[in-house]
C-alpha cells in the first residue's frame, strides 16, 4: 500500500452527493448506496464510472488501486513490472509500454560458432538456483520432471520457460545431475548477465515414446508447470496457453530432439522457441521430406516468420551428423526459414560444433551458446 498523506477520515456521513466533484484517481474508499467514494485533497469525491479496467489508459499493474502514470518517471522500484511514480501528488503505477521504451534490443550475433562456456561455469554458483522434482498426473499415468528456477525465483514476476528434454536411455534427472551439470551453466549465466532469468523443466517420454510425447506436453506438462509456477500464461486455458506462446521454448538431445521436432510439428500454436541437438526429424523419410514436414506445420498454422525461431546444433563427428545435415541443407532453401542466428531477422540457423561427437558434455554447450538468443522476439 502506497501512503499520501491524507486527513483521518473514519467513516462517511449522510450528504448530498451533488455536493461533491470527481475524483482524479480512480481509488475506491468507500462504497454507499451504489455511490464509490474517494479521497483526494484531502477531502472526498466520486470516483468516475470512467474508471474502467478496460480502458486502455488503465492498463497498468496497479489500477484501479492507484491510476496509472501518464509519464515513464520512476520514483519507486519493486520489481521487474512493478515501477512507481507520483504525479499530481498521488502516487501511480508505471504501464507496460514504458518498460518496453527502456528495454534496450537483444545484441544478436548474425553467425553463432561453437563456443565452450567457461570452466568455472561448472562450478557451483555462489548465485544458485533451486531445483523442485515434481510429480503429475499425465495421460500416460504418474510421471515426474525437475523444475530449475532462477536465484531469487519470485512468483509475482513472469519468467520464460524453456523445456528440455533428455536422449535415449536416460531419464528427467540425467541434465541436471553431476555428470551434465547444466543448472550451473544457467546459474553462472544468469549471474554474470549472459542470460535472462528463467524457468527450465526437465520432463520425460519414457512413459510414451519420444515422438509421441506432444501429447503429454500439451496436455499434461504445460497445465500442471504453468498452473504451478510464475510464467506468461495467465492460466492454463488453451487461450491462454496460446497467448505465451512467444515465452515458451523447447529442445532436446539425440532422442530429445526427434521429440523437439515433434513437438514443433504438433504444438507450434503453443511454442514458439525449438531447439533440437544432434537429432533429425523422424515424423518423415528422407531430407526433403523431413525438412517439408516442419514447413508444412508453419504454413498450417499461417504463421509469420517472425512467429517461429529454431536454433539447431551438432558436432562434425556427431553419430546425428550425417542424418541431421541433409535436413539442415534443404531447410535452408525454403521459403518458411530465414537462415541466420540473428532472430531479429531470421528465425533458424544450424550450429556444426567440429570434431565434437555424441555426448552431453559438448551438448551442454550447445546450450550455452544457443539460449541467450531465445526469447527476445516477444
Amino acid at each position: 500500500m502506497k501512503f499520501i498523506p491524507l486527513l483521518s477520515l473514519l467513516f462517511v456521513s449522510y450528504r448530498a452527493v451533488n455536493a461533491y466533484s470527481n475524483c482524479q484517481g480512480c481509488r475506491v474508499i468507500l462504497e454507499e448506496n451504489g455511490v464509490k467514494w474517494g479521497v483526494e485533497n484531502n477531502d472526498w469525491c466520486i470516483v468516475s464510472s470512467s474508471c474502467n479496467k478496460n480502458d486502455p489508459e488503465n492498463q497498468c499493474f496497479s489500477f484501479p488501486e492507484y491510476m496509472c502514470c501518464k509519464g515513464c518517471d520512476v520514483v519507486e522500484d519493486d520489481g521487474e513490472t512493478t515501477k512507481w511514480g507520483i504525479e499530481n501528488n498521488e502516487w501511480c503505477g508505471l504501464k507496460e509500454s514504458c518498460y518496453k521504451e527502456t528495454t534496450k534490443p537483444y545484441n544478436y550475433n548474425p553467425a553463432i560458432q561453437f563456443k565452450e562456456a567457461p570452466g568455472n561455469y561448472l562450478q557451483r554458483c555462489q548465485q544458485a538456483g533451486k531445483i523442485v522434482k515434481e510429480s503429475y498426473n499425465g495421460i500416460n499415468g504418474r510421471n515426474s520432471l525437475n523444475v530449475y528456477l532462477p536465484y531469487g525465483y519470485d512468483e509475482k514476476k513472469q519468467y520464460n520457460i524453456f523445456y528440455l528434454m533428455h536422449g535415449g536411455s536416460e531419464n528427467e534427472n540425467t541434465i541436471f545431475n553431476n555428470e551434465v551439470q547444466l543448472n550451473n551453466i544457467l546459474d553462472n549465466m544468469i549471474m554474470k548477465g549472459e542470460l535472462e532469468p528463467l524457468i527450465v523443466v526437465t520432463p520425460t517420454f519414457n512413459r510414451c515414446e519420444c515422438r509421441t510425447f506432444y501429447k503429454e506436453f500439451r496436455e499434461s506438462v504445460i497445465p500442471f508447470v504453468e498452473g504451478k509456477y510464475s510464467t506468461y500464461a495467465k492460466s492454463t486455458s488453451a487461450a491462454d496457453i496460446k497467448a505465451s506462446r512467444m515465452h515458451r521454448g523447447f529442445g532436446g538431445f539425440s532422442m530429445g530432439s526427434a521429440s523437439t521436432w515433434a513437438v514443433f510439428i504438433n504444438c507450434l500454436d503453443i511454442c514458439a522457441y525449438y531447439m533440437p541437438l544432434s537429432g533429425e526429424n523422424w515424423e518423415a523419410d528422407g531430407a526433403y521430406m523431413k525438412a517439408k514436414t516442419v514447413a508444412d506445420a508453419v504454413d498450417k498454422l499461417g504463421l509469420k516468420k517472425n512467429q517461429y525461431f529454431i536454433f539447431c546444433a551438432t558436432g562434425s563427428e556427431d553419430i546425428a551428423y550425417p542424418n541431421m545435415n541433409p535436413m539442415m541443407n534443404e531447410m535452408k532453401k525454403m521459403s518458411q526459414f530465414v537462415y541466420t542466428s540473428d532472430f531479429s531477422k531470421g528465425n533458424f540457423y544450424y550450429l556444426v560444433a567440429n570434431g565434437k561427437t555424441h555426448w552431453w558434455g559438448y551438448v551442454r554447450h550447445y546450450i550455452y551458446d544457443a539460449l541467450p538468443s531465445f526469447f527476445h522476439e516477444v
